[in-house]
């Protein structure tokens, strides 16, 4: 074999490697691009019908999202966190849901519980459900949930806000969509907000 042949057979090698890694990355771009959350609308009568045996208004108790994980992801962690006047008391709760083959949707749900003096969450998915239970201040007398309000692109090991409840004492509270892009929003929220609860998820 010639010197000529084995630069030439070193330049063909070289390019089939670059061409094949150039395809991986395009390809792991594509399934990282095509990783989403958006916001679920509920129109079917069934849906409908299903939402009404738990006793919740599913127009503003509920916040659910259509997903397609990352491909790489095993769960979905979600983290609540409880904030009274711009500041973080206490984590409230953390664990997984479980991302497996069945994994297209979740939702956040909530209920006041005014005798007890209670707060009571509820995160479920296809084949995961976690309570959550906090105390509710007396003063804390009126209440708006919200959460993102168009599709987003999601990445692994990255920590996006999904839900928040937002409590009133009587000096008013200010309302807006979460935004995953803008971490400000979600910083004026909080600090706006006599109390805040709000929860995140992130794709492990």
């Amino acid at each position: 074999m010639t010197k000529r042949t084995i630069t030439l057979l070193s330049v063909i090698f070289i390019a089939v490697l670059a061409v094949f890694f150039m395809s991986q990355t395009s390809l792991a771009a594509k399934l990282t691009a095509s990783a989403f959350m958006k916001p679920h609308h509920y129109y079917s009568k069934h849906e409908e019908k299903m939402l009404a045996v738990t006793n919740l208004d599913y127009k503003s108790n509920i916040i659910a999202y259509d997903v397609k994980a990352p491909s790489d992801a095993k769960e979905a962690y979600v983290k609540a966190t409880y904030y009274e006047k711009g500041k973080a008391k206490e984590p409230l709760f953390s664990g997984g849901l479980t991302v497996s083959k069945e994994f297209d949707m979740f939702a956040i749900t909530y209920k006041i519980d005014d005798d007890a003096h209670k707060v009571m969450f509820n995160v479920g998915s296809n084949d995961t459900n976690l309570g959550i239970e906090a105390e509710k201040l007396k003063k804390m007398n009126s209440y708006s949930f919200t959460g993102l309000e168009k599709k987003q692109t999601v990445k692994m090991n990255k920590t996006y806000p999904v839900a928040a409840l937002f409590g009133d004492d009587g000096s008013g509270i200010l309302v807006a969509p979460l935004s995953t892009d803008d971490e400000e929003v979600v910083k004026e929220l909080i600090s706006s907000n006599p109390y805040v609860y709000l929860f995140t998820v992130e794709f492990k």
